[in-house]
């Protein structure tokens, strides 16, 4: 996970009703080896290092390009995103998305188009600035993610996967309550996510960093994630 350079780096904290989980999950904010700034997030579970590692270019507030690997006791798979905007302009909402990936019959590609369709990696690191668009479109969005819900299907893994996220400001006790808890500065919001992540609690701050994270499972317990060991550059004004 190494850059030329580092602006920013911090890793998230995973936790079950209060019992911290074997979850390694950390970041770095740097410039690559052609000056561009690109964010490297490396999720890691188990003693042997299994998981998944994004490396993404992100431009007014977009993710315009990524590539992932998936490791696991199976195989590696890649898989590389990106925008395909016009020649000189700068990518927007509503780009065609390209997708390339390794499957068990060798690469496959294919083309997902569709007006306000946003890119998103996956990692913890890019819910601020997924969070971020999200409120600014009241009835939500589509998202295309690289599929990774059963790992077993290995046709699936990595192929693009559509599915609806919305987020609205939280209001009341509740989020006068995270908010003190995590600092100034912070913006409380309901994420609407996938079939795993409804009605979670998400805390942004102004630099769009995601510093919190909390939703409950499908069998009551509480998962929360936290932002630590944070080391920011003063030159730096935000993630995106």
């Amino acid at each position: 996970m190494r850059l030329n350079s580092t602006l920013a780096q911090g890793r998230y904290q995973y936790s079950c009703d209060g019992r911290e989980m074997p979850v390694r999950d950390s970041w770095q904010l740097g410039e690559d080896d052609e000056g561009r700034r690109t964010l490297v997030s490396q999720r890691l579970v188990g003693d042997q290092g299994f998981g998944m590692e994004v490396r993404a270019l992100l431009c007014e507030g977009l993710v315009r390009e990524f590539r992932v690997n998936w490791r696991d006791e199976v195989d590696e798979v890649n898989a590389h995103y990106r925008l395909c905007s016009a020649d000189g302009e700068m990518p927007q909402l509503g780009d065609t998305i390209e997708a390339n990936w390794t499957g068990p019959n060798g690469p496959q590609q294919s083309y997902v188009e569709g007006r306000g369709r946003l890119l998103f990696p996956l990692m913890r690191i890019f819910m601020g600035p997924l969070l971020l668009k999200l409120e600014q479109f009241r009835e939500g969005l589509e998202v295309v993610t690289p599929d990774i819900v059963d790992p077993s299907q290995r046709g699936k893994l990595l192929a693009p996967r559509v599915s609806h996220r919305s987020a609205r400001p939280m209001a009341g006790d509740a989020a006068s309550q995270g908010t003190q808890e995590l600092g100034a500065d912070i913006s409380a919001y309901i994420y609407q996510g996938d079939e795993a992540e409804r009605d979670a609690h998400c805390y942004v701050d102004r630099r769009g960093l995601l510093v919190g994270y909390d939703w409950p499972s499908s069998t009551g317990r509480l998962w929360q994630v936290r932002l630590r060991d944070l080391e920011w550059s003063p030159q730096l004004a935000g993630l995106a």
